[in-house]
C-alpha cells in the first residue's frame, strides 16, 4: 500500500483537481440544474435585501435545493458518469427537493408542537430519514468519508448512550427524539449553521463567485506583477500577493493552489528558487488566505455566531494577525531571493501598475464598499448582497470584464453551484452538534479535555493542537473547528480565555494540518504542479508557515486582540521584527551569512521580542525586553551591513 507521500505527480495534482471538479451536464438535466441552481440563488438574494423567511421556510428551500444540485453535479466516485446523473443520483435529487418541499408545507405544524412531546407523524419519519442519508452521502462525495463517519458515530452513540461508559453516557435517544432533535426543532438541519449556508455565507460565496467571474483572479495577479514582480525573487513575492486575495475568498485552499500555482510555481522555479521552496511558498500563501479578512473563507461567520458576536467583531481583530502572517511569508521569499541573489522579471514584462489599479477598481472598490459597510453596522448579507451588484455595474463599465446576458445567468447560477461544496458538511456538522448538545457532551467534553490537559492552560493548548492536526487531516477547516471549537474552546474559556481569542486560537491551528508532514494535502498538491519531493515541500512549508503555530499564542497572551488599538498596533510592530530576526535566523542570512554566535545572538534577539508583549510579564520587564531587542536588533543589522559592505570593498 502507498503512503500519502510516495503519490505520483499525476496523481497529486488529480488530488487537488478533484476539488474542484463537477460534472457536465447536457439536454433535460442541465436544464433542470440551471432552473434550480439561478431559482435559488434569485431567491436568497431577494431575502437578503427583504428580510429571510422563517427557518423552516428559508432553510427548507435552500437545502432542499443545494442537496438536489449537489446530486445532479458531483459524482458518486470515479465510475459514476461525468455527463449526466445516475438513475441513483436522479432519484436523490428528486427525493431532496420533496424533503424540502414536504418540510416548506408543514412548516407552521412543525412551529406550532412541542418538541419532544407532540405527535410524530409516520412521514415526518420518513423524511427525517432521508434527509440523514442525503446528507451524509453528499458529505462524502465532498469532502470525503470521514465527516461523514464522524457524523454516523454521533448518530449510534445518540441511540446507545445508556451502553457507554461513565464519563459518556446518558439515557439514550428513540427515533421519535432523533427525528425531533434533527429535523422538528431548530436544533439540527434548521440550526444556526444551516441559517448561515441558507442566507449570510451563500452570499458571500456570490461575492466571490462574482468577483472571479468577472476576471478578478487575473486582475488581482496584475497588481501583484506589477508591485511585486520587478523585485527580487519577484514571482514568490506575487504568489504572496495574489494567492492571499484569491485564497480568502475561495474558501478552499486546495483550489486556490491549483489556481494560481500553475502559473506563479514555474515563474518561481525559472528565477530560481527550487521546486520545493516554490510548491512551498504557494502552499502557505494559499492556506493564509483562510485566516484573512474581510472573508476568511466561511469560519468568520461560525464564530461569529458561536459567541454572539457581530460579524465585524470577528474582521477587525484578524486583521493584524494575518497581516504578520503574510509579512512572515514575505520576510521568508525577500531572504531567500537575497541569499541567492535573484532578480525579479523584467520591468518591460509587467503591467503597469497604473493601469493595473484602474483595471482592478471593478474588484478593489466592491472590497471597500463593503468594509465599509460592515463597518457601519449593516447586516452581513445585506453588505454582500449589495457589493455583488456593485461589481456586476462596476464590470459593465470594462469591455473585457462586462459580462453578456448569457453569462450573467450562469453566473447567478454558479452562486448555487458552489454552496454544493458546502451544505454537505455544515448539515452534517449540525447533526453533530444537535447530538453533542442533547446528549449533554459539549459539557462533558470541557471536564474530558480538562482532564487531558492537566487543567493547565498550556496543556489544554497543546490538546487543541493535536486535536487540530488529527482532525484536520481527513476534513476542510471549516468542518474541524467546528468540531473543535464544540470541544475545545469551552475548556480554553474556563481558565480565562475571552471568548473570541479561545475561537480564533482554534481556527488558526485548523490550518496546521495542510502544511504539516506527514500529511499535508496542500503541500502535497503544490509539489505535484513543481514537480517536487511531497514530503521535501511539506517540511519547507511548515518552515515557511511557522507563524500559524506562533501567532495564536499571541490570542492568549498579548493585547493583539484583546487590547486597546494603540496596544495592537505596538505589540504587531515588536511581533513583526520578532519574526524578520527569527527569519534572518532560520535562513542564516542578513546583508549576508552570519557568524555562528551572531546567529545565536540573531535567535535570542527574536525570542526576546516575541516574550516582550506577553501579558504574564511585568510592564518594567515587556519595556526592557522590547528595548533590547530593538537595540540588538539595530546593532546586528548595522554590524552584517558594514561587514557585507566590507566583503564587496
Amino acid at each position: 500500500m502507498k503512503l500519502p507521500w510516495q503519490k505520483t505527480k499525476e496523481e497529486l495534482v488529480e488530488k487537488g483537481a478533484e476539488a474542484t471538479s463537477k460534472r457536465t451536464l447536457h439536454g433535460l438535466y442541465r436544464i433542470y440544474a440551471f432552473i434550480l441552481g439561478f431559482s435559488l440563488t434569485i431567491f436568497v438574494f431577494y431575502t437578503a435585501f427583504f428580510g429571510v423567511f422563517l427557518p423552516m421556510i428559508q432553510i427548507g428551500i435552500a437545502l432542499g435545493v443545494l442537496l438536489a444540485l449537489s446530486f445532479l453535479w458531483i459524482p458518486a466516485g470515479k465510475a459514476s458518469p461525468r455527463s449526466r446523473p445516475s438513475a441513483l443520483d436522479t432519484v436523490c435529487s428528486l427525493l431532496a427537493l420533496a424533503c424540502g418541499f414536504y418540510t416548506v408545507l408543514n412548516n407552521a405544524r412543525f412551529i406550532a408542537r412541542i418538541p419532544y412531546y407532540s405527535e410524530i407523524l409516520f412521514w415526518d419519519k420518513v423524511v427525517a430519514i432521508i434527509l440523514i442519508v442525503l446528507v451524509l452521502e453528499v458529505s462524502r462525495r465532498t469532502v470525503g468519508l470521514a465527516m461523514s463517519i464522524i457524523a454516523g458515530v454521533f448518530i449510534v452513540y445518540a441511540f446507545l448512550g445508556g451502553y457507554m461508559p461513565a464519563m459518556l453516557m446518558h439515557r439514550g435517544f428513540t427515533l421519535n427524539k432523533l427525528v425531533d432533535c434533527l429535523y422538528l426543532t431548530t436544533e439540527g438541519f434548521f440550526g444556526s449553521m444551516t441559517a448561515i449556508c441558507a442566507g449570510t455565507l451563500f452570499v458571500f460565496i456570490s461575492f466571490g463567485v462574482f468577483l472571479q467571474e468577472t476576471g478578478g483572479d487575473k486582475r488581482f495577479m496584475d497588481i501583484a506583477l506589477s508591485v511585486a514582480g520587478h523585485k527580487p525573487g519577484g514571482p514568490a513575492k506575487v504568489a504572496v500577493l495574489s494567492s492571499g486575495c484569491m485564497g480568502m475568498i475561495s474558501g478552499s485552499t486546495v483550489a486556490n493552489v491549483v489556481t494560481t500555482g500553475t502559473l506563479t510555481i514555474p515563474l518561481m522555479k525559472k528565477i530560481g528558487y527550487t521546486p520545493e521552496e516554490a510548491g512551498a511558498v504557494e502552499t502557505v500563501a494559499s492556506s493564509g488566505g483562510q485566516v484573512t479578512p474581510p472573508i476568511m473563507g466561511t469560519v468568520a461567520f461560525l464564530i461569529a455566531d458561536g459567541i454572539g458576536v457581530a460579524y465585524w467583531d470577528v474582521v477587525k481583530v484578524s486583521f493584524l494577525p494575518a497581516l504578520l502572517f503574510y509579512l512572515t511569508v514575505w520576510f521568508f521569499v525577500d531572504t531567500k531571493a537575497r541569499k541567492k541573489g535573484m532578480r525579479g522579471l523584467a520591468r518591460e514584462d509587467l503591467p503597469p501598475l497604473g493601469r493595473s489599479l484602474l483595471t482592478c477598481a471593478p474588484m478593489i472598490v466592491p472590497i471597500v464598499v463593503l468594509c465599509t459597510l460592515l463597518v457601519m453596522k449593516y447586516t452581513p448579507a445585506l453588505s454582500a448582497a449589495v457589493c455583488c451588484l456593485l461589481i456586476l455595474a462596476m464590470a459593465a463599465c470594462y469591455k473585457d470584464s462586462r459580462l453578456s446576458l448569457k453569462q450573467l445567468t450562469l453566473a447567478i447560477e454558479k452562486c448555487s453551484i458552489s454552496m454544493t461544496s458546502v451544505i454537505g458538511v455544515m448539515a452534517c456538522a449540525s447533526i453533530i452538534v444537535a447530538i453533542m448538545s442533547k446528549t449533554g457532551f459539549l459539557l462533558k467534553s470541557t471536564s474530558i479535555v480538562m482532564l487531558l490537559g492537566g487543567g493547565k492552560l498550556m496543556g489544554i493548548v497543546l490538546i487543541n493542537i493535536v486535536m487540530s492536526y488529527v482532525i484536520g487531516m481527513g476534513l476542510p477547516s471549516a468542518s474541524c473547528y467546528i468540531i473543535l471549537s464544540a470541544l475545545g474552546a469551552p475548556a480554553l474559556i474556563s481558565l480565562g480565555v475571552t471568548p473570541i481569542a479561545a475561537h480564533l486560537l482554534i481556527f488558526w491551528f485548523t490550518q496546521l494540518a495542510g502544511i504539516t508532514p506527514p500529511v499535508c494535502i496542500t503541500a502535497f498538491v503544490a509539489a505535484g504542479i513543481a514537480g517536487s519531493s511531497p514530503m521535501k515541500t511539506g517540511f519547507t512549508a511548515l518552515e515557511m508557515g511557522s507563524t500559524f503555530y506562533l501567532v495564536p499564542f499571541l490570542f492568549l497572551f498579548t493585547p493583539l486582540v484583546n487590547g486597546t488599538p494603540a496596544d495592537m498596533v505596538v505589540t504587531a510592530l515588536i511581533t513583526a521584527l520578532a519574526f524578520y530576526m527569527m527569519v534572518s535566523c532560520i535562513e542564516n542570512y542578513l546583508y549576508g551569512s552570519f557568524t555562528p554566535l551572531l546567529r545565536v545572538l540573531c535567535g535570542l534577539t527574536s525570542v526576546c521580542l516575541f516574550f516582550a508583549s506577553f501579558t504574564t510579564t511585568s510592564l518594567q520587564t515587556s519595556i526592557l525586553m522590547s528595548v533590547a531587542g530593538i537595540a540588538a536588533s539595530l546593532a546586528i543589522g548595522f554590524y552584517q551591513k558594514r561587514r557585507a559592505s566590507r566583503s564587496a570593498a
